[in-house]
């Protein structure tokens, strides 16, 4: 039923070794032969030898098949993995909204913090700070559910099929190798997500408890994790004592450090949407060359987003700026789109283009 096992993701690992085409000094050498050791019951045994001798890098006709398994094992394997993306898409719009919205993403690298069964429901609870989205936590809840195997560590790959009786997700998971291989059988699963406020993310000047409260949306509900569950908090509550952060009789932290850590919210914010804040036109062309970053970001942003109707100012710039200075590529890249649009005078373009 399943593609994904343990032993076929560790095949896929162990292929993807050896940096063929690059220079390898004696130390990772060592390395490379030592992490094929530990993978030789699932190599191909013509090169069992070689590896244990550690001569298999020496041997040019040895290694020249060794490259042909590696790309034949990665081409097989990647083929196969988008296969189950397509079909993942298909089985996915058959979810809950918002068991959609997640299962559409990638939970690759989400930190395990809870996986429980209770009668028939089991709930997952995942940390995703080290993954690939932007819900920093991610609460699965799977409704007449049966498991088998272990999970431990970190969500790493996974595998969803349709079943005769609903669906079936294939987990691996890990502290780093050897794959723990989990499965779980349902019909039915929905998703609660939250976020990190904005400010969390990008906290600028913010030291205190009281100014990065300042900057939190009244109009948005906040969370904490307690007991490995989404337990939400009043905004109106937070205080500081003497005894550290409270929301409410709630103690979330002893610091502002900790206390922040604790806090999540159910809106996303952009915490680099200032950037995307327009420039004045007629400010345009000075704030291309202030030193305030933020402001220099700002107005390109501003100056790709007005497109042609900015043609004047984008040639005045170009003719100013220095071809040798620190932001040459912002320019460049600017110059370039702007010329792809037409939109650059002869002089510009003899500076620009033309090196």
């Amino acid at each position: 039923m399943f593609f994904l096992t343990s032993a076929r993701q560790e095949l896929f690992n162990v292929a993807h070794t050896y940096p063929f085409g690059e220079n390898i000094d004696a130390e990772f050498e060592q390395y490379l032969y030592e992490n094929l050791a530990n993978y030789i019951n699932i190599i191909p045994p013509v090169f069992h030898a070689e590896i244990r001798e550690r001569t298999l890098f020496q041997n040019d006709a040895l290694m020249n098949n060794f490259r042909e398994w590696c790309n034949i094992t990665i081409e097989q394997f990647t083929v196969k993995r988008e296969a189950i993306y397509e079909k993942r898409e298909a089985i996915v719009e058959r979810f809950n909204l918002s068991a959609q919205t997640m299962f559409l993403k990638s939970f690759h690298d989400g930190e395990i913090l809870d996986a429980r069964q209770q009668g028939n429901q089991f709930t997952l609870l995942l940390d995703m700070r080290g993954g690939f989205t932007t819900e920093a936590i991610v609460q699965l809840v799977f409704y007449d559910a049966q498991t088998e195997g272990e999970l431990a560590g970190y969500y790493v790959y996974d595998e969803l099929v349709e079943t005769e009786n609903g669906f079936a997700l294939r987990v691996l998971s890990s502290f780093g190798s050897p794959y723990a291989e989990w499965t779980i059988y349902f019909n039915n699963v929905t998703a609660n997500y939250l976020y990190r406020p904005a400010a969390y993310i990008e906290s600028g000047n913010i030291t205190t408890w009281d100014d990065y409260v300042a900057t939190l949306n009244r109009d948005d509900h906040y969370y904490i994790i307690e007991n490995n569950s989404l337990i939400e908090v009043d905004l109106a509550k937070f205080s500081q004592k003497d005894k550290g952060i409270f929301a409410g009789e709630l103690l979330l932290g002893r610091t502002f450090n900790e206390a922040k850590e604790r806090i999540y919210c159910a809106t996303y914010e952009d915490p680099y949407a200032y950037f995307s804040e327009p420039i004045p036109v007629d400010e345009l062309q000075g704030a291309m060359f202030n030193s305030d970053k933020t402001i220099q970001t700002r107005a390109f942003n501003t100056i790709f987003t007005l497109g042609e109707d900015v043609a004047n100012i984008v040639n005045n710039v170009l003719r100013k700026a220095n071809v040798n200075s620190a932001e040459e590529m912002y320019f460049r890249i600017m110059a370039s789109h702007f010329e792809q649009l037409g939109c650059l005078e002869d002089d510009v373009i003899m500076k620009w283009m033309k090196e």
